[in-house]
């Protein structure tokens, strides 16, 4: 290993990048939408317990959450804005940074479950299915929150946010690294009418604006 590899795995270790184990090989979401110049909106499908499922030891679960991307430069400010089609799901959405340490194809994502507020990292990633070698899969964590409005729940690591909107959510954050950033949304802690084993539409919008 070269001597400016070693450094950026140490670099990377000291930054807790490897502090969320994947105990399986990658995986790809059912969709990703990439929100390019001049596409501001899309629906986005998800599971009411997909962002934090007590099933799944509060991890987010990437198959019943939906997934998005936008490119942004430094200085500029991304926001993300979700509206739940029913106000009983509480949306919830973590956001990740893929910069040059992350070598795999942005469809891949390290597993199953993900960590709503770490870093989501698989060195010498694989594919699932075919054992294809993919690289790194090194996405730093960003930004999280999700919906407390009507939400029995309040669980301050999870940076609960009001806007006095059940089933509403807003989320910005200032771009210190430019490149692509991936965010994931699904609900959590969803009302008791709300029908667990079906998905629900968010509608999301993501603008980037200039300092």
């Amino acid at each position: 290993m070269k001597a400016n590899h070693i450094a950026r795995f140490i670099s990377l270790l000291a930054a807790g990048l490897l502090a969320a184990p994947a105990s399986q090989a990658a995986t790809i979401p059912s969709s990703i939408f990439d929100f390019a110049s001049g596409v501001t909106d899309d629906v986005f499908s998800v599971r009411s317990k997909g962002w934090r499922d007590p099933a799944f030891g509060d991890m987010g679960w990437t198959h019943s959450s939906d997934w998005g991307t936008v490119s942004a430069k430094r200085g500029q400010t991304v926001t993300i804005k979700m509206l739940a089609a029913d106000a009983g799901i509480h949306p919830g959405i973590t956001v990740w940074y893929r910069g040059e340490d992350d070598t795999a194809p942005d469809n891949y994502v390290v597993d199953h479950f993900y960590p709503q507020n770490a870093n989501f990292t698989k060195f010498g990633a694989t594919n699932e299915t075919t054992g294809e070698k993919l690289g790194n899969i090194v996405m730093r964590h960003i930004a999280h929150g999700y919906d407390l409005d009507g939400n029995t729940k309040r669980v301050r690591i999870m940076n609960p946010i009001k806007d006095d909107v059940p089933g509403q959510l807003e989320l910005s954050f200032k771009v210190r690294r430019t490149g692509t950033y991936m965010f994931v949304v699904g609900g959590f802690n969803p009302d008791a009418s709300v029908d667990t084993a079906v998905s629900y539409n968010v509608n999301v919008n993501v603008t980037v604006t200039n300092p």
